[in-house]
């Protein structure tokens, strides 16, 4: 199960902050939703965002160039 830490959080020796997005056994997963330190969320949005580009403006595809 996929969740996200609301608090911060000691899991397997290691401590994670709030934010930290875990994949989890379902019963490990439930017991941390049930004391409120974690919520659940989707695998998708386990994916973090892209960077955004160092440009200054949009990219110009290559077939408006004129080349």
């Amino acid at each position: 199960m996929h969740i996200e830490l609301l608090q911060p959080h000691t899991h397997a020796g290691r401590r994670l902050p709030a934010g930290a997005r875990l994949d989890l056994p379902e019963a490990s997963a439930r017991w941390l939703i049930a004391q409120g330190v974690a919520r659940i969320v989707t695998p998708d949005s386990l994916i973090p965002p892209p960077k955004p580009s160092r440009r200054d403006g949009p990219a110009v595809p290559a077939s408006s160039t004129g080349d």
